[in-house]
């Protein structure tokens, strides 16, 4: 995951350059809060993650500090989470685009309306997920260790995941358009 993350931030090394250029809109600040929350998440999440595991980095001069890397690493993994998929949100207009590019694919009004139908679902079952998982627990660190049902199927458990990280891509998405035709409208 750590490679992955270095080689988004490679081929995104344009962002950090413009960074301090151009004009601030209320979709960028909100583009850059996100991101650099995320970046502080992941930073914190693998310094946790280095005191935690003892063996792995054995070699380093690290004693004590579970106590406090422990829900550290649980909070910042629940919000690297969050924040990840609002990052993906912002983002799924270009992700659609380069799907459209790619298959050719055109999508008429009656197959928008049964896609945007199911991302609907898929939010619903979102909000259902996060209730069951306690997902604000994590989140709002009033539980510093994880509990999983090991009686409910693997299969489910990602699935309820993936309904969470998408009903997030939604908010997102559905979020910036809505903040984007508004500001459209204001401006006429």
């Amino acid at each position: 995951m750590f490679i992955l993350w270095i080689i988004h931030h490679i081929l995104n090394r344009r962002w950090y350059l413009h960074l301090f250029k151009g004009k601030y809109t209320l979709m960028r600040t909100l583009q850059t809060i996100i991101n650099l929350a995320l970046l502080i998440c992941m930073l914190c999440l693998m310094a946790a993650a280095i005191v935690l595991s003892q063996e792995v980095f054995a070699f380093l001069p690290i004693s004590g500090g579970i106590s406090i890397a422990r829900p550290l690493h649980v909070f910042c993994a629940f919000w690297c989470f969050t924040l990840m998929s609002l990052h993906l949100g912002l983002h799924w207009h270009m992700i659609l685009q380069m799907i459209k590019q790619t298959t050719g694919i055109q999508c008429s009004k009656k197959m928008t309306y049964v896609l945007r139908t199911m991302a609907s679902l898929i939010a619903v079952y979102g909000v259902y997920a996060i209730i069951v998982n306690e997902l604000s627990s994590y989140l709002f660190l009033t539980s510093s260790f994880v509990y999983y049902d090991f009686e409910k199927p693997i299969v489910l458990f990602f699935l309820e995941y993936a309904a969470i990280m998408g009903l997030f891509i939604f908010l997102a998405y559905y979020g910036s358009k809505a903040l984007t035709l508004k500001i459209k409208t204001k401006i006429q």
